[in-house]
């Protein structure tokens, strides 16, 4: 067919059925979501984009994502997410309270705290992105001490071990991906 931006109308929905990189807008239409060459399957009715580019321009469900927190309120921390899939992006993240852990949550610095870096999953399509980290392999990366802004390490115990001023501090940590060991 032709060439095609994220957004462009390419048929209607009673033309074709959306095939890869092609969403709905709930108006009638069927729209790119990439940059690439619209395919029109005439046979199967399908409607899809050849990407020009591989690499997918936002973040959508599933995606396991790093980011660094930068506030944390009673129920809500937001996150400034700057990598997915090894790729540089720039988004805003929230993770609610009951995506942190299955456990009960009585307090969210418990789990993490402003300055951490996270690793988390995505859990919907639109900014902005509602992350959870209750899965083992997710949760802090890295963190420094509340108390002196020294890096903590991980000890044997499990617990973060700031090795500048001796505080020890808790948080829900990426079993297997934290930076610094002890």
């Amino acid at each position: 067919m032709s060439f095609v931006l994220p957004g462009e109308a390419l048929c209607v929905e009673e033309e074709a059925l959306p095939g890869e990189y092609v969403v709905s807008d709930g108006k009638g239409y069927l729209r790119s979501s990439v940059i690439g060459v619209a395919v029109l399957n005439k046979y199967r009715k399908i409607a899809s984009v050849k990407p020009l580019v591989r690499k997918e321009l936002t973040l959508r469900q599933g995606l396991v994502v790093e980011g660094w927190v930068y506030s944390v309120y009673e129920d809500v921390a937001t996150v400034r997410i700057y990598r997915s899939n090894n790729s540089r992006v720039s988004a805003i993240g929230l993770i609610h309270v009951s995506q942190v852990s299955s456990e009960y949550v009585t307090d969210i610095y418990d789990y993490i705290r402003p300055g951490d870096t996270i690793k988390a999953r995505v859990l919907n399509n639109t900014p902005p992105y509602l992350l959870t980290i209750k899965e083992p392999h997710l949760g802090v990366i890295h963190a420094y001490c509340s108390s002196c802004g020294e890096e903590l390490y991980l000890a044997n115990t499990g617990v973060l071990v700031c090795k500048n001023c001796g505080r020890v501090e808790k948080r829900k940590i990426a079993s297997g991906n934290y930076i610094l060991v002890a």
